[in-house]
């Protein structure tokens, strides 16, 4: 089976965190079917230069252009459905082929007009593509009120990849407090870091903070914000940002800390590094929001607290820290079966097999 994939995320040898989900998606496949052979149209790493991205982008549309007319694939897979809409409407205009649309989040719940005008220049290709793959349950029933004229049986959910037992793992089987908090995810508006950071202020001002460690990973366009908020809150002796990790740096910490936080404000389509945390045997506590309350199970995996409210964050925090060591071991083990069912592995194989019957 060949197959083109396409994304305008992938990683670059200066970025190498960009995209890694394509990447680690392209890999869990390739291992598990020797049959399967990619050609592949990515844009690697980000440009900040308007006019690098202009550049990188024209050469990403002809090369998608140029290889769906000209070659023979089994099926063309597409990664982040509205950056690629344009070229792959031209394509389908000359000619037929099998589409596979993966939708994770940000491509279809719009938040300015330029997305919005992708997005509906991507319409037609998911109501005509063969199979459209939603991280989750709740992500499924977004996109059947989202967009008119697809049908469920066109809808199958597979969990973004999932997660490489082989990268995230539990290196220690017993609870070892290390007094670290571990923030993981983009530091921009909505993700919930200055959430945190309020909370952070409250606890240390409660001097429930005493002896503990805030640590905030990512990249993102606040980050000069959060650095300016830390100091401006007192913070800088416990919180500490720094910058993106690649994921085996975070399988280290994740098992050198004793819970993640996932403050989110926006309606995420499932938020894998929650799950990444969880096989690494640390809990998570999430915001009461989107797909996070799937596989958050309050009280057994982690804690869900309301959407925004720090004093509430906080509280969650507080709580989990007077734990006993037995209950806290008791939500670790429940933590990693949790992630166990997001096998990449298993996923990739049972994607495998519904392209397979199309």
């Amino acid at each position: 089976m060949k197959i083109l994939l396409i994304s305008n995320m992938y990683p670059s040898k200066k970025d190498k965190t960009y995209g890694t989900f394509v990447k680690m998606f392209k890999e869990s496949i390739e291992h598990n079917a020797d049959d399967i052979i990619f050609d592949c149209c990515f844009i690697r790493g980000r440009s900040n230069n308007f006019m690098v991205k202009a550049y990188k982008y024209i050469i990403f549309y002809f090369t998608i252009i140029y290889k769906t007319l000209f070659f023979k694939y089994d099926f063309v897979y597409n990664h982040q459905i509205t950056h690629s809409a344009p070229a792959l409407r031209i394509c389908r205009c000359f000619r037929k082929f099998k589409l596979v649309m993966n939708i994770h989040g940000g491509d279809i719940v719009t938040i300015n007009r330029t997305s919005e005008r992708l997005l509906s220049l991507a319409f037609p290709l998911l109501i005509n593509s063969d199979l459209i793959v939603v991280p989750s349950d709740y992500f499924k029933n977004i996109v059947l009120n989202k967009v008119p004229g697809i049908s469920l049986k066109q809808l199958f959910v597979s969990a973004s990849g999932g997660v490489d037992k082989n990268v995230f793992t539990c290196l220690n089987s017993h609870v070892m407090s290390t007094g670290t908090i571990v923030y993981v995810s983009r530091i921009d508006a909505g993700k919930g870091w200055d959430v945190l950071v309020d909370a952070i202020g409250e606890l240390k001002l409660s001097g429930e903070i005493l002896g503990k460690r805030v640590l905030f990973v990512g990249y993102g366009g606040q980050t000069e914000l959060l650095n300016k908020k830390i100091k401006e809150f007192n913070l800088s002796d416990c919180c500490c940002y720094l910058g993106p990790k690649t994921h085996q740096e975070l399988n280290e910490l994740y098992n050198q800390s004793d819970v993640m936080i996932f403050p989110t404000m926006l309606y995420e389509s499932l938020g894998l590094v929650g799950i990444e945390a969880m096989a690494c045997g640390g809990p998570v506590i999430g915001s009461n929001i989107g797909c996070l309350p799937e596989y958050i199970k309050d009280g057994i995996t982690g804690f869900l607290f309301e959407s925004g409210n720090s004093h509430e964050l906080a509280e969650r925090i507080t709580y989990f820290y007077k734990l006993t060591d037995k209950q806290r071991n008791k939500m670790k083990i429940q933590a990693v079966k949790t992630a166990h069912q997001y096998d990449s592995d298993e996923i990739s194989r049972m994607l495998i097999s519904k392209m397979k019957e199309i």
